[in-house]
């Protein structure tokens, strides 16, 4: 029978060799982030994406001599401090771009779900799927997230998780 590892060395060895060995925190993030998140999480998610709708995406910033300039030549100060990030991006982008442009603002790609729960066929269908009999979440809390919800609470990622695993049970016949 084979010996079985010791897990806890085996795991600590992944992670010193995960991670960078700068010793400036932001440095050190920098490379975390690019390494692991970036490469194994959001390209390959846009990635993905961006094939299912035959598009081709570039990303200009993450040309090699970009990376290679912003690890080797940016300092940490010109980076991001605890109340700015972005710095020399923005410093770069104030003088090329129009003044009426705003460079503070970011948006994802988010749903305004708040929004839709306040009424019409979003919030139809969440009412319809959490408020039924056979509806595996408590009664009482699903009431009470709702009527928060209308209260101007931000219940709707937490709604939407619910709606999505409880129609998720249903398709699959899983039952509690």
């Amino acid at each position: 029978m084979q010996k079985r590892a010791n897990w806890p060395l085996v795991a600590e060895s992944v992670r010193k060799a995960r991670t960078p060995s700068q010793a400036n925190l932001l440095q050190r993030a920098t490379r975390m982030d690019f390494a692991n998140f970036m490469a194994e999480g959001v390209l390959v998610k846009v990635d993905r994406a961006s094939m299912l709708s035959s598009l081709e995406v570039r990303s200009p910033l993450l040309d090699h001599r970009m990376i290679e300039f912003a690890f080797g030549k940016v300092p940490s100060r010109l980076k991001a401090t605890p109340t700015e990030k972005k710095i020399l991006l923005k410093r770069l982008c104030s003088r090329l771009l129009p003044p009426e442009f705003d460079l503070q603002r970011k948006q994802g790609f988010s749903i305004p779900m708040n929004v839709w729960l306040k009424g019409g066929p979003f919030r139809t269908l969440f009412d319809d799927v959490l408020r039924d009999p056979q509806c595996s979440f408590d009664a009482q809390t699903v009431n009470k997230l709702m009527r928060d919800q209308d209260k101007g609470h931000f219940n709707g990622e937490r709604l939407f998780g619910l709606v999505m695993f409880e129609l998720w049970r249903r398709e699959y016949g899983i039952s509690f």
